[in-house]
């Protein structure tokens, strides 16, 4: 999997959840089984369908699968209410 960083991108051949284990004190959240993201990098958050997409201060773009979609809302990333 691509692994990008301020510093760039790398390709890290490892499974995500041993990725995951290695990003220390970094604050961030699965989003799509196969994509984390540090949650001081996203910039905006939007839903489509039952899913959604993040948007990363770098411009590039993510996937929010359905089933981690309660899990963006519990850390603060969409607005509470209906459609939400």
């Amino acid at each position: 999997m691509p692994k990008t960083t301020t510093a760039g991108t790398e390709l890290v051949l490892m499974r995500l959840s041993d990725a995951m284990a290695e990003v220390g004190q970094t604050q961030g959240l699965q989003v799509h089984r196969s994509h984390w993201v540090a949650l001081d990098q996203v910039v905006k958050v939007i839903r489509i369908r039952d899913g959604g997409e993040l948007t990363l201060s770098d411009g590039s773009t993510r996937p929010i699968s359905r089933g981690f979609m309660p899990a963006v809302r519990a850390a603060g990333l969409l607005p509470k209410g209906r459609g939400a």
